[in-house]
């Protein structure tokens, strides 16, 4: 059926320099475009699939999305089950339920943002491997191949559909699980900018701004190398210029929603080379803790932490001003460092991101916070190392951002 990806094991080697190895394990195959997922059918069944099935979630059923894309599976005659109970920050309990269904699939099916692509990957591990999601927390933890995975999101943020990685809460332990392996690269992405349109303002700009923080934290990571610069640096171009009028005329802009799609799938497949920061080390544990939508986490965190990490390789976020559009001539490259994240900071201001405080978040939070962003594992890549106490600080700064207006 699917030709496999190669499994390299995925390693986040620090300080790499220009002659380093590197690895590259992209997905199967991308299919981009207005009107794309109608085609998921007839995909599926060029590539030899008699069963699938669907994950996905209550709103993307009752607004029609799911329905085309049953619709598309049926009439290419595949049988098809559906799993549409994918809840914000998907959990093992919905692994175990997705996992029940897959019994004589050939693929499964992650239709939304990474709360349905997340656990349709997990279930595909488990579907296989056996046991629980959680003994697969970390990277390359499973021996078995899972099963094929076609992804297709419905919103520019996670990148999902491109990489190798699914979080999956666990609501015991109150953490975000990350599972990583090159197995989980879905075989297929279906990336359909049409499926953006009818996306409020709040969530176009909570997964935008996640795209952002993916682009910018692969772009400055340590472990960057040749190819995910490219896809990093256009990624960041891309998302700068459309974001404003894709959350605020995403309705009718649908060079916006194209150029958000295609940002939020080169950032995905950047970080999955390059690795991410320590946004995404303090975002966790505000979602796991506080449910704080991850996009929302990585918007507030995102221009304290490259403020934090700024004196660190001040080059490169002096790149990030350009493309954003700064003319840098003449300029420093400090004041040049210092233009790219005020033109996060700005940005952040212009979008409808509710602050921490609704959240619930206090200054009694922040030491458990810190303590488990401590352990977030894009930490020893972030380009700057940092201790609790750096935690504690950046969260305290965080809390002051986007008080309601």
């Amino acid at each position: 059926m699917f030709r496999p990806v190669a499994q390299i094991p995925l390693d986040y080697s620090v300080f790499k320099d220009k002659k380093s190895i590197f690895s590259w394990a992209p997905s199967g195959a991308i299919i981009f475009g207005n009107g794309a997922a109608a085609k998921t059918g007839e995909e599926l069944k060029k590539l030899g699939v008699k069963k699938a099935v669907l994950v996905t979630d209550q709103g993307l059923v009752k607004v029609g999305i799911a329905g085309k894309v049953i619709e598309s599976v049926k009439n290419a005659g595949i049988a098809l089950a559906v799993y549409d109970q994918c809840e914000a920050d998907s959990s093992v309990e919905t692994v175990e339920k997705i996992t029940e269904l897959l019994d004589g699939a050939d693929v499964v099916i992650g239709l939304g943002g990474g709360s349905s692509m997340d656990p349709a990957k997990a279930a595909a591990i488990v579907a296989t491997n056996g046991g629980s999601i959680r003994d697969y927390q970390g990277c390359d933890k499973f021996e078995k191949a899972p099963l094929p995975i076609v992804a297709i999101p419905t919103a520019a943020g996670t990148g999902s559909e491109c990489t190798p990685f699914a979080v999956i809460a666990d609501r015991q332990r109150e953490w975000k699980m990350p599972i990583g392996g090159t197995g989980i690269m879905p075989a297929l992405a279906i990336c359909d900018p049409e499926l953006t349109y009818s996306l409020p303002a709040s969530i176009t700009a909570a997964t935008g701004m996640d795209a952002l923080t993916h682009a910018i934290e692969a772009y400055t990571s340590r472990c960057t190398e040749p190819i995910s610069d490219a896809l990093a640096s256009q990624a960041i171009r891309l998302i700068a210029h459309a974001i404003r009028p894709a959350v605020f005329r995403g309705d009718s802009d649908k060079d916006a929603r194209y150029d958000m799609m295609m940002g939020a799938m080169l950032g995905g497949y950047a970080f999955t080379s390059a690795s991410l920061g320590i946004s995404h080390c303090m975002a966790h544990p505000l979602g796991a803790q506080y449910h704080v939508p991850h996009g929302v986490a990585n918007a507030l965190c995102l221009p304290v932490v490259m403020e934090f990490n700024m004196g660190a390789w001040p080059e490169r976020y002096a790149d990030i001003a350009g493309f954003f559009g700064v003319d840098t001539y003449g300029m420093s490259v400090r004041e040049a460092a210092k233009a790219g994240v005020d033109c996060v900071y700005e940005l952040l201001e212009d979008m409808p991101v509710k602050p921490l405080e609704a959240y619930g978040v206090t200054e009694e939070s922040l030491d458990r916070l810190a303590d488990d962003a401590m352990l977030g594992g894009d930490r020893p890549n972030n380009a700057r190392m940092t201790t609790k106490e750096d935690f504690i600080k950046l969260y305290r700064k965080v809390m002051t951002l986007k008080k309601e207006k």
